[in-house]
């Protein structure tokens, strides 16, 4: 609640930067409505799409815990609403209780939940499993469109478009997910999931 005291509503157009790696330390953002690329890479190394996010979580407390620049890029793939702290709020909060410095260590426990799966999900043999295995990271918090594009999924699965193209029509044929203009609806998310972790060599 003491954080959305704190937090102001943003608006972000499609294919508008929220901030950029290396940008100076900032504060956090709990992505409301709309789909946000995430891209990041080691450093000296150029940024890569590795994973595209919808709402219900909070990014960018990377720069806040270490004061260092900012590690990843933030990027709107449609509308986009967002909450955002800034990083004063947050060095306030944090010093009138401790217990929120925790708190906000937490969101950065379940970036590296969400990086494990990444890996995870890449090691998968089947082109199939791996795709079925990114939508349903992407999009199974959500019943609404999620703009995802064929050549960001390939990016995000390590395939072709073309192999991208023929997966989505069978799971459309299945009934498990639906497309539209430039976006992908999940119908059923356990269905995906389940496919995916059998793996099944191609």
């Amino acid at each position: 609640m003491r954080l959305l005291q704190h937090a102001q509503l943003l608006k972000y157009e499609p294919g508008q930067i929220i901030f950029r790696t290396g940008d100076p330390p900032g504060g956090i953002y709990g992505l409301v409505a709309g789909t946000v690329i995430v891209n990041t890479a080691p450093l000296d190394s150029t940024p890569r799409l590795i994973h595209i996010a919808v709402p219900g979580g909070w990014t960018g407390e990377d720069s806040f815990l270490t004061g260092q620049h900012r590690r990843i890029e933030l990027l709107a793939a449609s509308e986009t609403w967002v909450m955002h702290v800034p990083i004063k709020a947050m060095e306030q909060m944090s010093a009138a209780n401790p217990n929120d410095m925790r708190a906000f260590g937490v969101i950065s426990i379940i970036a590296g939940d969400s990086l494990l799966r990444i890996v995870h999900d890449l090691q998968k043999n089947s082109v199939r499993s791996r795709i079925a295995s990114a939508l349903h990271r992407i999009a199974w918090t959500t019943n609404a469109p999620v703009t995802v594009s064929q050549e960001n999924l390939s990016i995000l699965t390590n395939t072709s478009r073309k192999q991208v193209n023929n997966v989505i029509q069978h799971f459309v044929e299945q009934g498990w997910v639906e497309t539209g203009y430039r976006s992908i609806t999940v119908i059923n998310p356990t269905a995906l999931r389940q496919f995916a972790e059998k793996d099944i060599t191609d």
